[in-house]
């Protein structure tokens, strides 16, 4: 019970962030629906995945790769370029709502997942805040193996459950709004992406 409720915890702490993985996932749930959001927080999941599986094997080189300042200036470089240009994408293109229930290719799907994953991926933060729970919280307390399963479980289960509520949250409001106001919430969240693609980069630099 006590891995469960630390590892709830840390998750809580990620759910209120407004950062530009909520962006991507609201962003994309208003313009194309519910199954498009849900693939990009797929995405978004899939990369936590594998930082995750790369911290818990490999933490002292994980550790002093990103206390590197080599990695925080790439990373936060091809991050910062990454989310300027959705930002600016989000700014030149009109919104195509579906309220029709349009399916979408596996190609479509494919950059959906793509989306979340490369937003997250290129995110230093996400390294610093696997790298710092694992190395601090497991590792340096010698948590079993269970008992790690647990906590790093309840954590990706916040943030999956968190997302999905977002993602229909949004998804519900875009069939109460009109196309116009929708265009204006996608331009308003490719401008924050572009700031926290320019903030992200200044910090590097």
């Amino acid at each position: 019970m006590q891995y469960f409720l630390e590892g709830l915890g840390f998750g809580l702490l990620l759910t209120i962030s407004m950062g530009p993985i909520f962006v991507a996932l609201v962003s994309t749930s208003l313009e194309k629906g519910a199954k498009p959001g849900m693939t990009v927080g797929v995405g978004v999941w899939s990369s936590d995945l594998i930082i995750i599986g790369a911290c818990l094997y490999l933490v002292s080189l994980v550790k002093e790769l990103v206390a590197s300042e080599a990695f925080n200036f790439y990373m936060g470089i091809a991050g910062g370029i990454v989310m300027i240009i959705f930002g600016v994408s989000m700014l030149y293109h009109k919104a195509d709502v579906n309220f029709e229930g349009k399916t979408y290719s596996a190609k479509n799907y494919l950059g959906f997942w793509l989306k979340g994953f490369l937003v997250n991926t290129l995110n230093p933060f996400t390294y610093i805040f696997w790298l710092g729970v694992i190395a601090t919280q497991v590792f340096a307390r010698g948590v079993s193996i269970p008992n790690t399963i647990i906590f790093l479980g309840t954590i990706m289960l916040v943030i999956v459950t968190s997302d999905l509520a977002k993602i229909l949250a949004a998804s519900y409001i875009r069939n109460k709004m009109k196309l116009k106001y929708i265009d204006i919430a996608t331009n308003i969240a490719g401008i924050f992406l572009i700031v926290f693609g320019i903030a992200l980069m200044w910090r590097v630099i």
